[in-house]
């Protein structure tokens, strides 16, 4: 699987690797890494959708807004070559999918354990937020928001209404992992939501 680089697309990248590629054909399905963590926790989920899925494991160049971050990923996928991915964040990360499905075009965001209505202690993340959710263009793609545990009730009312057909749903898994607990239901949602 090769290495992904952001060099090209930031002007100072120390990173080395960036990300790997899994698979080659079909709708593709970016996983993005919550800062801090580390992308190998992706890799059973990669191998798993990787034989129906172009799929890439990506870490967010750190020390960038997320606005940055939703820019970078915009460009990155216009480098892939490919138009409407899948995009599936953990924690911060899932604000970086959100965002950048509300400015370009996503086929389905994925948010694992973010919650969009907890204000941001960052203003700068607070706003990316209030774009996400009240900004001019309301997300149409598909959205679905997975939970270790279900979110405080009314909360699932709440993103519908402001993200037309969202779906909640918790996976009754210990820890903040959901994706990772259950890595099979947690495909099987990505090949169901990229169809």
């Amino acid at each position: 699987m090769p290495a992904l680089r952001f060099d090209h697309l930031l002007h100072h990248s120390d990173r080395e690797r960036d990300g790997e590629r899994w698979g080659a054909d079909g709708r593709p399905v970016l996983l993005l890494n919550d800062p801090g963590c580390d992308r190998s926790a992706w890799w059973p989920v990669a191998a798993r959708l990787a034989d129906e899925h172009a799929v890439a494991v990506l870490d967010l160049p750190e020390g960038h807004s997320i606005g940055d971050q939703a820019e970078i990923l915009a460009e990155y996928v216009a480098r892939m070559g490919t138009r409407a991915p899948v995009v599936a964040g953990h924690g911060a990360a899932a604000l970086v999918a959100s965002l950048f499905a509300a400015r370009y075009v996503a086929h389905a965001v994925v948010t694992i354990e973010q919650r969009l209505d907890e204000s941001q202690p960052e203003p700068e993340a607070e706003r990316a937020l209030q774009e996400i959710i009240a900004g001019p263009r309301r997300l149409k793609c598909r959205y679905l928001s997975i939970f270790a545990s279900a979110p405080q009730t009314g909360y699932e009312t709440w993103l519908e209404e402001r993200i037309p057909g969202a779906i909640c749903t918790a996976y009754r898994t210990e820890g903040n992992f959901p994706h990772l607990s259950d890595p099979k239901r947690f495909t099987d949602d990505i090949r169901e939501i990229a169809t």
